[in-house]
């Protein structure tokens, strides 16, 4: 009896409400991609995005509702182009730091991927090791050649 007074009094309990804050109301064996809040302002993150859309078709995408419409819009009309359903998540409850996650790509069941985070998923070509510092020529005249 006194859990279904918990229950009417609070409502269904939650499993791991922790990590589906985290993961805007879904789980983490669900997850396929995470893209932080700074990710999705970022235009140049799109093409990871549509890679992995385009592979899974079948995800869901669910988007942080407290990024600005114009920073969302070109992921709903990616996701709009390519028929993958979007969701847009815009409780309290969700985070509004550059850090906390923008955009999720999940599955209806688990898949357990790893990694997930878009940084270590699709690395980009600014992550790529740089190319060695050119010389200069007054360096070149003094370097030591034992």
């Amino acid at each position: 009896m006194e859990e279904h007074l918990q229950t009417a009094m609070y409502g269904t309990p939650k499993i791991n409400p922790d990590e589906q804050r985290h993961y805007l109301g879904t789980f983490r064996e669900r997850v396929s991609l995470t893209m932080t809040i700074a990710e999705v302002v970022d235009r140049q993150n799109l093409s990871p995005f549509i890679t992995e859309i385009t592979a899974h078709p079948d995800y869901q995408v669910i988007l942080n509702g407290h990024i600005d419409q114009a920073d969302l819009g070109p992921y709903l009309k990616v996701a709009s182009q390519h028929n993958v359903k979007f969701i847009i998540r815009q409780d309290t409850i969700y985070g509004v730091n550059d850090s906390d996650l923008g955009l999720v790509v999940a599955s209806d069941t688990a898949i357990n991927v790893a990694p997930v985070a878009l940084s270590k998923k699709y690395p980009s070509a600014t992550d790529a090791p740089t190319q060695p510092k050119k010389e200069g020529w007054l360096s070149r005249l003094f370097h030591d050649e034992s």
